[in-house]
């Protein structure tokens, strides 16, 4: 996987949708400090709740000690 981009901490995130009405998706946006989308990921609506357990499952792995709970970040 080749990146276009730096790492960044993204400043907020923008959730929404967009302009096509017959989008069933997700945006989301990385904002930088400077109000800007740095990045975008749309989530397909049925994927929605898969992708918040994931989350949740990382965000567990991390305050329960990251590298030594399989954490490969």
């Amino acid at each position: 996987m080749t990146l276009r981009h730096p790492f960044f901490n993204a400043h907020s995130i923008g959730i929404g949708t967009c302009a096509d009405p017959a989008c069933r998706a997700v945006h989301v946006h990385l904002i930088d400090e400077d109000d800007r989308s740095r990045a975008q990921c749309v989530i397909a609506c049925e994927n929605v709740e898969a992708i918040i357990a994931d989350l949740r499952s990382v965000r567990d792995r991390i305050v329960m000690g990251g590298e030594k709970k399989g954490l490969d970040n």
